[in-house]
């Protein structure tokens, strides 16, 4: 069932997997931030993605075993979250050090 609905929203979509991953990475992202009135530079929006792919791929696993497709999935999935969380931590960090200290 929820291969079938991946099937129906890459051709939805005219996507490819790996671009469907990296879509639904970044909207999981902005909407935990959403959700959890977060800035990007916590860890909490983070984290939500990563639990919705990681179950996203243990179910994927369960019907058919492709551990490096899922590794490929993961990391498409979190390599643009990671990097907002990242910058927004060292935009941070930086504007930290440049506030005067009262």
């Amino acid at each position: 069932m929820l291969n079938d609905l991946k099937i129906l929203a890459t051709d939805f979509m005219h996507l490819s997997r790996d671009a469907l991953h990296i879509h639904l990475g970044l909207a999981i992202y902005v909407t935990a931030i959403l959700v959890f009135r977060r800035g990007p530079a916590s860890p909490l929006p983070w984290l939500a993605v990563l639990a919705f792919e990681l179950v996203n791929e243990a179910l994927d696993l369960f019907h058919e075993v492709d551990l490096s497709g899922a590794i490929v999935d993961i990391v498409n999935t979190m390599f643009w979250p990671t990097v907002a969380l990242v910058a927004a931590r060292i935009h941070l960090r930086r504007r930290r050090v440049s506030e005067p200290a009262e």
